[in-house]
């Protein structure tokens, strides 16, 4: 079973496999909203509410770790 943390707010909410996340920080690069950090090698995304919907950090994840979502989707 995975390890999965979930970040939410009104319209957006993100899930992290924390099983699957190395902590690259490639997410944290590329989010033009500073959704992202890295805390203990693993991602969080405690700034959820400022998410863009670009889904930069999801197709950037080498591990394919986030799960973007959108009531917009």
């Amino acid at each position: 079973m995975s390890n999965i943390k979930k970040w939410e707010d009104l319209d957006h909410w993100v899930e992290i496999d924390l099983d699957k996340c190395v902590g690259a920080g490639e997410c944290v690069e590329v989010c033009p909203a500073d959704v992202y950090e890295l805390n203990n090698g693993k991602v969080t995304a405690e700034n959820i509410g400022e998410c863009t919907d670009c889904l930069a950090c999801q197709d950037v994840c080498p591990t394919n770790a986030i799960l973007r979502h959108s009531a917009w989707d």
